[in-house]
């Protein structure tokens, strides 16, 4: 009879998704986040203040010059290389496939 039983294939991840989310979810974990937070913040502000972000029309109308802050630390590429990239940013649009974020 134990031969008919079939494991659940989702059973595996669901496991490990809880345990990411009780991880994920500890003070430390939290503590590590919110100075994450607060160091993109800070970034993104230091951009701001340089005019990376917005541009001041005539108009009266502010252009978005780029549409998201993404820091990305890769697993997958053997070194866990970060990247910082302004999405819809200049070198967005010049050196990767960005978009401009306000083609106004």
């Amino acid at each position: 009879m134990e031969d008919d039983v079939v494991p659940c294939p989702g059973f595996g991840l669901a496991i490990e998704a809880a345990h990411e989310t009780k991880v994920a979810s500890s003070p430390e974990a939290q503590a590590l986040q919110d100075a994450i937070c607060n160091a993109v913040r800070a970034y993104s502000d230091f951009l701001e203040r340089h005019s990376m972000i917005w541009e001041e029309r005539p108009d009266g109308f502010p252009r978005l010059k780029a549409q998201a802050l993404v820091v990305t630390l890769d697993y997958g590429d053997g070194n866990n290389a970060v990247d910082i990239t302004l999405k819809g940013g200049a070198l967005d649009r010049v050196y990767g496939d960005g978009v401009d974020p306000d083609p106004r």
